[in-house]
């Protein structure tokens, strides 16, 4: 019996209902003994059920539920999808209501019955129904919808809908999630691309559970597929990806020249167009890097791979990862790096453009830690009081002379 039959089978049997509606008070010697004796499939679908059971007891459904408007059913069977898609990452987050239903048959039915009937017969719940359309630019967080049209989030974006091909959508100011319902339509997965400018970053939740930390002056291709045997996505400039495993769908990179193939693992990837190279970082698990003639190298964690454009050879070495990975955390460290090398980060970073004047100033060296929360004024007050150069601020350039 698989681990969803197994939880199944507890969603329908009365005694485990009582006992997770009593708050684990009724019964509970019973079940404390059944737990006791199970293996570790067992236990995971054991502990799923009781999930499960939690998020539908929350819900507002009384006794009245039939007399509820179709908006009250709407907003509860978000709440049930978004406090399931919490539950458990690395697989796909669907969900079988009509057999979970059965603890509280006569409410759950019409419940069900009218959820199905309200969400998936015409509904039109799409991204022009909840953001602003705009024009292209390099000052918003964008996202590109199936329809090739540009969206706009911003800091105050809260909003959550049910797409007409059944998928949750949730969206706010740090982060994008995809969830699939119970009646997803498999067949009509959209693309979206997502468009990061300097100075932010922007988080995603796809739609296998895979968490994907974009930074600024990033662009993310992906789609919501569920049935293909890949999943395919495509970056330009940098980002931080926790991998949902999924061994029968290989999820694969492709950034500039450099593919990176995983099957689950943490990772970053990095092709900033002021760099010469493609890397990718590993934190944990293992990824395989493919160049161009598709050669590849598996690296083991620790270790970061370099592509250089143009070129077929991948340079592998050991990594310093905090460093890397630093700005997931609204951080950059520095340890012994040149000003010049320093500046690109620092234009991304603060979104301004900083020009140099005196190229004794390039060979400066810094060592420290910048917090994302410290603003422009701050570092450059720090640059003027510890290594005494001066600045200037013009518009949205910043002069460092000596």
């Amino acid at each position: 019996m698989s681990k969803n039959e197994r939880t199944n089978e507890l969603l329908n049997n009365n005694k485990f209902i009582a006992w997770v509606s009593s708050d684990k008070k009724s019964f509970t010697a019973y079940w404390e003994n059944y737990q006791s004796e199970l293996d570790a499939d067992g236990l995971i679908a054991f502990e799923k059920a009781i999930t499960i059971l939690q998020k539908l007891n929350m819900l507002a459904i009384d006794d009245e539920a039939s007399n509820k408007s179709p908006e009250f059913i709407q907003e509860q069977y978000i709440n049930l999808l978004e406090g399931f898609s919490k539950i458990q990452k690395g697989t796909i987050k669907v969900i079988q209501l009509k057999s979970y239903y059965k603890y509280a048959a006569a409410i759950v039915l019409v419940f069900a019955i009218a959820a199905s009937a309200f969400f998936f017969t015409g509904t039109q719940s799409t991204f022009e129904n909840h953001l602003a359309k705009v024009e292209f630019n390099n000052s918003d967080i964008l996202i590109q919808s199936a329809s090739e049209e540009y969206y706009k989030i911003t800091d105050e974006t809260n909003q959550k809908w049910l797409t007409k091909n059944g998928v949750f959508v949730n969206i706010d100011g740090e982060q994008i999630s995809f969830t699939a319902s119970d009646k997803i339509d498999a067949d009509a997965y959209c693309n979206f691309k997502i468009v990061v400018p300097n100075g932010k970053n922007y988080q995603l939740k796809l739609i296998d559970g895979t968490e994907v930390e974009l930074n600024s002056n990033s662009t993310f291709s992906f789609n919501n597929a569920t049935t293909t045997n890949e999943r395919n996505v495509t970056l330009i400039g940098e980002a931080f990806f926790d991998v949902a495993k999924d061994k029968n769908r290989p999820f694969k990179v492709q950034s500039s020249d450099m593919l990176v193939e995983v099957l689950g693992t943490e990772f970053n990837i990095s092709n900033n167009q002021d760099q010469e190279y493609t890397s990718t970082t590993l934190v944990e698990g293992s990824i395989k890097v493919f160049n161009p003639q598709n050669e590849s190298q598996i690296i083991k964690p620790g270790y970061q791979a370099k592509l250089f454009r143009n070129q077929n050879a991948i340079k592998v070495d050991v990594a310093n990862v905090q460093t890397i990975t630093a700005w997931t955390t609204g951080r950059m460290i520095f340890n012994n790096e040149n000003l010049e090398n320093l500046l690109p980060k620092l234009n991304k970073w603060f979104n301004v453009e900083f020009k140099i004047e005196g190229a004794a100033i390039n060979n400066f060296e810094f060592t420290g830690t910048l917090k994302r929360d410290n603003d422009l004024n701050h570092f450059l007050q720090m640059l003027e009081y510890t290594e005494g150069i001066n600045y200037t601020i013009k518009n949205n350039q910043v002069i460092l002379t000596k």
